[in-house]
């Protein structure tokens, strides 16, 4: 418990719901795992005991992850987002990877001081030990040092508004914030680069996107692209779609029983093209408690309550399968990740299989104030163009805004609660990765083997109980 809200407690500032049930439910879980170790510890023996901690605590991570109260903030490899260095290595496991080296790494560490208190030799422990650390720091040095991006540049602006999430955001009239973003660009000198980047639900406004062009704020953007004839802009948007037919409507709509219509709110990013062609990809890795509410059946009466980070209350809508943006301009096909997404690696390597040759983030972490939360954020985004090797542009409504490379590697920042741009260029990359191909395939084994371990573990009991009665 401790340790969950030591390192989680800035959610408060989002969601005060949100983070008393992340930190409790994270805290609990944890303690299940643990009892489920010691169980298996005490039944089957040290070995298997230590199997069952590293792959119960795995699964449980992934478990999580993939559960409607996802919470993937606390898995142990993205310990290393600040030491990217380290563990290059994560092109080939991810950050799962990670999570089983520092299990299995303690574990080493904790045998061997054992046996030393036994008086026994500790050589091949201590050498396997020092196997263990040196041979992945070794291998990911080399390869930090050595890797080389293929010269494939794309100009990007990205824009940082600074705009209030608490004061001004939802209050400030919508022209007047798209005045603010364009702003930052007309104070300098910028000739057609390849992309505009502007960050998450900076159209606030719930817009229908059947509607799309005759939204002020859209209009005033494809004026603005009059003078960036060969530029894409890439904006952040809550949007809605109308559905006329109840065979369309989905789970998560809100129905209109008046005209018996429906419409899904939806997180989006946009691209708008200088020829007005306009594409959208809505967000699917949703905030428990914030954008969506777990468990709909038992929880829908808390619907109302939800406290959206969007601008617009209830549960959103998704997207099935991640894809890119395309234009008629260029080669590029950016995946645009939105907040949230960017924490999840296998979620982000979807976009890189559907074709994605560079990775956009656009955010607003501003609700979170100045805490570790926004920086914790803005470092998991190394981690992810370690996995994927994809530069990665990120736009933040207040922060931190940033370029990096595909070693993971911070190339240009604009920092916390700052009003400006980045106007630089990155790397596409067409190769996939290991990782890319098979995502949480460590996570998954772990699962595997926790489940035949629980299983075996469980019909043990039962014969010996079966036998005791039997006498």
């Amino acid at each position: 418990m401790i340790w969950n809200a030591g390192t989680s407690w800035w959610i408060v500032y989002a969601t005060i719901p949100g983070a008393i049930a992340a930190i409790v439910l994270s805290s609990v879980f944890m303690a299940i795992v643990m009892y489920l170790v010691f169980i298996s510890y005490k039944n089957s023996g040290r070995r298997i005991g230590y199997l069952a901690f590293v792959s119960y605590w795995v699964a449980f991570e992934y478990l999580l992850m993939h559960s409607q109260l996802s919470w993937p903030w606390l898995i142990l490899g993205n310990s290393f987002a600040n030491n990217i260095s380290l563990v290059q290595w994560y092109e080939f496991t991810g950050h799962y990877g990670g999570s089983v080296w520092i299990l299995v790494t303690n574990l080493l560490i904790f045998e061997t001081i054992r046996i030393y208190n036994l008086k026994k030799k500790i050589k091949a422990f201590l050498i396997g030990l020092v196997l263990l650390i040196l041979i992945p720091i070794s291998y990911s040095l080399i390869r930090f040092f050595t890797y080389k991006e293929t010269i494939d540049p794309i100009e990007v602006v990205i824009i940082q508004p600074n705009i209030d999430p608490y004061k001004e955001k939802f209050s400030t009239p919508i022209m007047e914030q798209m005045s603010i973003i364009t702003g930052c660009v007309n104070d300098s000198k910028i000739d057609n680069p390849d992309y505009f980047i502007a960050p998450e639900t900076a159209i606030p406004n719930g817009f229908f996107e059947e509607k799309v062009k005759d939204e002020l704020a859209i209009q005033y953007l494809l004026e603005f692209l009059k003078d960036y004839p060969e530029s894409q802009f890439i904006i952040g948007a809550t949007t809605r779609i109308e559905y006329s037919n109840p065979k369309d409507f989905t789970e998560t709509c809100h129905k209109n029983d008046k005209n018996k219509t429906a419409f899904d709110i939806f997180n989006s990013s946009m691209q708008i093209s200088p020829d007005s062609t306009i594409l959208f990809y809505h967000k699917s890795r949703l905030v428990p408690g914030v954008e969506t509410m777990p468990f709909p059946k038992i929880t829908h009466f808390f619907t109302g309550m939800i406290t959206d980070l969007g601008g617009i209350n209830g549960t959103h809508g998704v997207q099935e399968e991640r894809e890119f943006f395309s234009n008629i301009n260029n080669n590029f096909t950016p995946g645009v990740a939105i907040c949230y997404e960017s924490v999840y690696g296998e979620f982000m390597s979807e976009f890189v299989q559907a074709g994605a040759n560079v990775l956009f983030i656009i955010t607003n972490d501003g609700w979170w104030k100045d805490t570790p939360g926004h920086r914790q954020h803005m470092s998991y985004a190394k981690l992810r163009a370690v996995e994927t090797r994809r530069s990665i542009a990120r736009s933040a409504n207040t922060g931190i805004s940033c370029t990096i490379d595909q070693r993971g590697v911070v190339t240009d920042q604009l920092g916390w609660w700052k009003r400006g741009i980045i106007y630089t260029t990155i790397n596409a990359n067409s190769k996939l990765t290991f990782y890319v191909k098979y995502g949480d395939y460590i996570a998954r084994m772990c699962l595997t083997i926790a489940v035949i371990l629980l299983i075996v573990i469980l019909l043990g009991r039962l014969m010996k109980y079966l036998k005791r009665n039997e006498n």
